[in-house]
């Protein structure tokens, strides 16, 4: 990422469209009821307040070295996060 607002972008872009998804899926799919579709967009949305609020709070503001490593971890776990949302979404639990 080249700076925080592309950074919130991204994540704001992966979120809605995983909330895109999950609507359609109980829309489209007999197996996704009503309240696994807004648990889900429950934890989509919990999610993305997460990492939005981490996003700006860098650790070692001042050492750019614990900064991009800061990032990378933040972009590790949420990774880590909308694959598990992934999984269930998919019916791959």
């Amino acid at each position: 990422m080249a700076n925080k607002r592309d950074l919130k972008r991204e994540i704001n872009f992966i979120t809605v469209e995983l909330v895109n998804e999950c609507l359609f899926m109980r829309d489209c799919t007999p197996d996704m009821t009503d309240e696994k579709c807004n648990g889900l967009i429950d934890k989509i949305l919990d999610i993305q307040d997460d990492f939005l609020r981490r996003t700006g709070t860098p650790d070692g503001k001042d050492n750019p070295k614990l900064v991009k490593r800061y990032y990378r971890k933040l972009i590790q776990d949420f990774d880590a996060a909308i694959g598990e949302v992934m999984k269930e979404l998919g019916g791959k639990e």
